[in-house]
């Protein structure tokens, strides 16, 4: 999993349009403090390097516009409040949310820095997707999420 950094500088360079800007450090802090949580290291370096990212169906949700995720500008920012605070989803209160499974489920990251889903469809049932964010993007990257 070490070179999961790597395999996305990889990636990036196939698919460059689903990358935006890095965030900046002034960027990260802000949001922590709106979003009153601690990013993890992890997250924070994906930011600082990458800004946000669409990993095959995936988005992983940073500060700056995804083009391919149309006219939506969705940030981590704005999805955590959607989710926590317009619908009021049980169980996340502690989580920042960094995707979603494109049903509607959001995915966040715990204070401890294990990386969840909450099922809707199976009465907000958590899922633990993974033990931490590196673990989270290798799985995307090699289409493992599920597994």
């Amino acid at each position: 999993m070490n070179n999961v950094w790597i395999e996305i500088q990889k990636y990036r360079s196939l698919y460059p349009e689903d990358f935006p800007e890095p965030a900046n450090i002034g960027e990260i802090n802000l949001s922590e403090k709106i979003l009153n949580v601690r990013f993890s290291d992890q997250y924070k370096k994906f930011l600082s390097e990458f800004g946000a990212a669409g990993i095959g169906a995936y988005y992983i949700y940073g500060f700056k516009h995804l083009p391919l995720m149309g006219t939506k500008n969705w940030t981590v920012k704005d999805k955590t409040i959607f989710y926590k605070e317009n619908q009021k989803w049980p169980d996340i209160e502690d989580w920042y949310i960094v995707s979603d499974d494109g049903r509607g489920n959001p995915i966040g990251i715990d204070p401890e820095g294990n990386v969840w889903l909450s099922d809707h469809d199976s009465g907000f049932e958590k899922v633990k997707l993974a033990d931490n964010f590196e673990e989270f993007l290798h799985k995307l990257l090699t289409d493992t999420l599920y597994e």
